[in-house]
């Protein structure tokens, strides 16, 4: 039943904005079209989508390292790595 709900309501949510543009400000970024943000806030915006994406997949990363090491923990390698200093 909740899902039934959630697909009806997702497409209320995006052509709300259309809808009803009194309420919402209408879509800044497009793909098809020229981007009706000036360029002083555009560059800093889509750098910080790139910045956040980096460190997305460094975390994600630095948690599969820490994921295989406690899985791991036990063998030889790892002691190995440990009695080394290594990262």
């Amino acid at each position: 039943v909740l899902v039934l709900v959630g697909v009806v309501n997702i497409p209320i949510i995006k052509y709300s904005v259309e809808w009803w543009n009194t309420l919402h400000q209408p879509a800044t970024l497009k793909l098809t079209e020229e981007p009706s943000m000036p360029t002083e806030m555009l560059v800093p915006l889509l750098l910080s989508i790139a910045g956040l994406y980096l460190l997305f997949g460094w975390l994600a990363c630095l948690r599969m390292k820490t994921e295989i090491l406690v899985r791991e923990q036990r063998t030889r390698w790892v002691k190995d790595m440990i009695m080394a200093g290594g990262r």
